[in-house]
């Protein structure tokens, strides 16, 4: 797992084969609960390509992502990608680890 600070290492998960970009804020409590259901996919996908990027610490960051997948900003939104382009994105209460791992094959 990789945390994202800045619009180099955006560019760094879309250049990867697969990519799952995850975007939360430590504030709210939807977010709280997307995070607990990454925690949960990372716990049976431990090696699975995960990008965590705090809208508030990367704000930067996070308009990026929004401009390079053409996907407006929600928080949470997990948007995977592979080489490049959007798969499959979630948002809010949408966000299940479940979901994103039958997504990731």
């Amino acid at each position: 797992m990789k945390q994202i600070a800045t619009t180099g290492d955006v560019d760094e998960a879309l250049s990867a084969d697969t990519a799952i970009l995850f975007k939360y804020s430590m504030t709210c409590p939807i977010s709280a609960n997307a995070r607990g259901e990454m925690e949960a996919f990372m716990e049976k996908q431990p090696d699975a390509p995960l990008y965590r990027l705090d809208v508030h610490e990367a704000p930067e960051a996070s308009t990026y992502v929004a401009e390079k997948t053409g996907i407006a900003h929600e928080s949470p939104q997990v948007i995977l990608l592979r080489n490049g382009k959007t798969g499959y994105t979630a948002t809010h209460f949408d966000v299940r680890a479940q979901d994103l791992a039958a997504q990731l094959g």
